[in-house]
């Protein structure tokens, strides 16, 4: 049964997307500035800050923008509870800032409300047996392969935010109400299915969570580019990968084909992962045959690769915008997507700082088998054949005065993206919430049922709306 009895509950990731306008509105209400006061008088200037007051920096410009009545900076789950007694009580609207890449005002930093920021939460606890790791909700992917590193251990991450959500046994959440809960399999199972995917703020705030952790030492890492007359030849070897190789847990390899505004080309480059740390793997043997104008490899640990000299840099102050789509694959759309890309870049070269990539992801059919254990999550995958393509359009640029320009861009690139997907046949409606953008409908995505399930958990456990459009947490996908 649901927790009837229970506010709210957290998130599992406050990863979201991005739009198209600066936040004008920056006002401070007579609320939030009272619920200043009150976590003042309760933690003291320590774990407060006022706006402008540090050098408090956010991944993306537009966020930057956003100004907060405060930030409040817990060391604990206690204080996270209280924080949140405080802003219920005063009626303070509020955003909660991890360590992801949102991308939209209120997401992680509250427009005129206040900002919980969990950066002191970062501890990586290991088990003694090694298979678990309890992580803190303000911890970087960085922190947890570095912990894991040392003892040769591993787990399913991003590069530098976020955690696979088939791989969490466990999260510590704190309701609106202040009540601090486990949530797991055994233990409230339909708000851990709903956390395995509704994420984005609808639930409430997660202060830690235990993840599965796997032997792992150091892996192969290669990176190649080609130039237009390698990249037919270049698709062609990943598709087949994509497709022979897809329940090869091994290896992984992604593509994205960008544009490069300061010469006025395109390129293609593809990120290649080997589990084992041999050079050149044999699977990899055919696509290193092509010539490459940029190539490179190294045996290195998952830490090392995730931190910041392994990650493409995009100087601050920048805009940025995440939007989506999923197929499954094609040999003729991949081709397709990128003459779509050529074609629509023409209306937005001369946005200053242009930096935009079109990247595709695979989802392997064994990690969609994987999604069933421990009850499943809400994806809506789960008699999908896969594989399936993601394919992400990352677009990054410098001034709010083309944030309307860059945004009709992403929307037309998508609208041809899944007419040419649906006219081949190769369309799937799943949205995936960590490359989406406002205005696409995550959970519609999901399936009818999905999607009235999760609705259903969302109003039991927060009948006063703290996590909806309407109501404190307002950032991040809405259930409603």
């Amino acid at each position: 049964m649901y927790l009837r009895s229970l506010w709210s509950l957290p998130v599992l990731m406050l990863i979201s997307s991005a739009s198209t306008s600066a936040y004008q509105n920056n006002s401070i209400s007579p609320n939030c500035q009272n619920a200043c006061k009150l976590l003042q008088a309760e933690f003291g200037s320590t774990a407060l800050y006022y706006y402008g007051q540090d050098n408090f920096t956010i991944w993306d410009a537009k966020q930057q923008e956003a100004q907060y009545a405060c930030r409040f900076e817990p060391t604990g789950t206690a204080d996270v509870a209280a924080a949140l007694r405080v802003l219920v009580g005063a009626w303070c609207n509020f955003a909660v800032k991890c360590g992801g890449h949102s991308r939209d005002p209120d997401f992680s930093n509250s427009v005129g409300g206040v900002t919980i920021g969990l950066k002191r939460l970062n501890k990586v606890d290991v088990a003694a047996d090694g298979r678990r790791a309890r992580v803190g909700g303000g911890a970087l992917t960085a922190d947890v392969y570095s912990a894991l590193d040392v003892r040769n251990l591993s787990f399913v991450g991003g590069r530098v935010g976020g955690v696979g959500v088939d791989n969490i046994y466990e999260y510590e959440l704190v309701l609106p109400n202040a009540t601090i809960v486990t949530v797991s399999e055994y233990q409230h199972p339909e708000l851990y299915w709903a956390l395995r995917g509704a994420g984005g703020g609808n639930f409430g705030v997660i202060t830690s969570f235990v993840v599965r952790t796997y032997p792992q030492g150091l892996v192969y890492a290669g990176q190649r580019a080609w130039n237009e007359t390698y990249t037919e030849r270049a698709l062609d070897e990943v598709y087949d990968l994509y497709t022979s190789h897809d329940n090869n847990t091994d290896m992984a390899l992604w593509y994205y084909y960008g544009y490069v505004q300061n010469n006025n080309r395109f390129s293609l480059a593809g990120t290649l992962r080997y589990f084992y740390p041999i050079e050149n793997p044999r699977v990899f043997e055919s696509i290193n045959r092509i010539p490459a104008v940029a190539a490179s490899q190294q045996i290195n640990s998952l830490g090392n690769l995730s931190g910041p000299g392994h990650i493409p840099a995009i100087p601050p102050p920048t805009r940025h915008l995440f939007q989506s789509t999923t197929c499954f694959p094609s040999r003729e759309w991949i081709r397709e997507s990128l003459r779509i890309f050529r074609e629509e870049i023409e209306d937005v070269k001369s946005v200053e700082g242009l930096n935009p990539q079109l990247i595709t992801y695979p989802i392997p059919s064994r990690a969609i088998r994987g999604m069933a254990n421990r009850g499943g999550n809400p994806l809506g995958l789960s008699d999908i054949q896969g594989p399936l393509f993601v394919t992400l359009l990352s677009t990054a640029w410098l001034r709010p005065e083309d944030d309307i320009l860059v945004g009709d861009f992403s929307d037309r690139v998508f609208a041809r993206l899944e007419d040419a997907a649906r006219r081949l046949n190769v369309y799937h409606p799943y949205k995936y919430i960590g490359y989406g953008r406002l205005g696409q409908d995550i959970f519609s995505s999901y399936g009818a049922d999905n999607h009235k399930k999760l609705v259903q958990i969302q109003e039991s456990v927060d009948p006063l709306g703290i996590f909806t459009s309407d109501g404190l947490c307002r950032g991040g996908f809405k259930l409603h």
